[in-house]
C-alpha cells in the first residue's frame, strides 16, 4: 500500500494549497473591500461638499433674491409716501386762501408778463386776474379758463411762444427737481 502514503501527501499537499489560496483570496477580497470603501468614502465626502457648496450658493442667491425685492419694496414705498406728500401739498394748494393766490398770481404776472401777451387761468382764479391786470396796469388780455390746480398760462398773441405758469407744472417742475432732496429728508438717505 505504497499508495497511500502518496495519496495522503497529495491530498495533504492539496488541502495546504486551498487553504493558502482561500487566505490570499481572503486577503484580496479584504483589500478590495478595503479599496471599495475608501473610494465610497472619498465619493460621498465629495458628493457632500458639493452639496454644502450648492447649498451655500443656493442660500446666497435666495438671500440676495429677498435682498433685492426688500430693496425694492422700500423704494416703491418711499416712492409712494413722497407722491402722498406732494398729492397733501397739491390739496394744499387747493385751499389757499384769496391773500396768498393773489400775492402768488401778482408774482407770476410782474415777473413773466410781456405787454401783448393773452392770459387763462382756472375757472375760479378768473376774477383775481382780471383785477390784477387792471390794478397792476398790465397790457394783457385775459383769454379764458384752463383746467389747472391755479396759477397762469401766457402765450404770446401770435401764439408762439406759450408759458406755463400754473401751480400744477410748477409742482411737478419741483417735484423732478427735488425728489432726491425730499427723499433725504423723509427717508435720510437719497434715492
Amino acid at each position: 500500500m505504497p499508495l497511500e502514503p502518496v495519496l495522503q501527501e497529495i491530498y495533504k499537499k492539496g488541502e495546504e494549497l486551498v487553504s493558502k489560496i482561500s487566505l490570499e483570496a481572503q486577503k484580496e477580497a479584504e483589500e478590495i473591500l478595503r479599496a471599495a470603501k475608501m473610494e465610497a468614502d472619498e465619493i460621498i465626502r465629495k458628493a457632500r461638499e458639493e452639496a454644502e457648496k450648492e447649498a451655500e450658493s443656493l442660500k446666497k442667491q435666495e438671500l440676495s433674491s429677498v435682498s433685492l425685492e426688500m430693496k425694492r419694496m422700500l423704494l416703491n414705498k418711499q416712492k409712494e409716501i413722497v407722491e402722498e406728500v406732494f398729492e397733501l401739498l397739491r390739496k394744499k394748494i387747493l385751499e389757499l386762501d384769496e391773500g396768498t393766490k393773489k400775492k402768488l398770481l401778482t408774482v407770476l404776472l410782474q415777473k413773466n408778463a410781456k405787454p401783448g401777451m393773452l392770459v387763462f387761468s382756472n375757472k375760479s382764479d378768473e376774477d383775481v386776474v382780471k383785477s390784477l391786470i387792471k390794478e397792476l396796469n398790465l397790457d394783457l388780455e385775459y383769454s379764458g379758463n384752463i383746467e389747472c390746480l391755479g396759477g397762469v398760462v401766457l402765450e404770446t398773441a401770435n401764439r408762439e411762444v406759450r408759458i406755463n405758469l400754473t401751480f400744477d407744472e410748477i409742482l411737478d417742475q419741483i417735484y423732478e427737481q427735488k425728489l432726491s432732496e425730499v427723499s433725504k429728508i423723509l427717508f435720510g438717505e437719497s434715492q
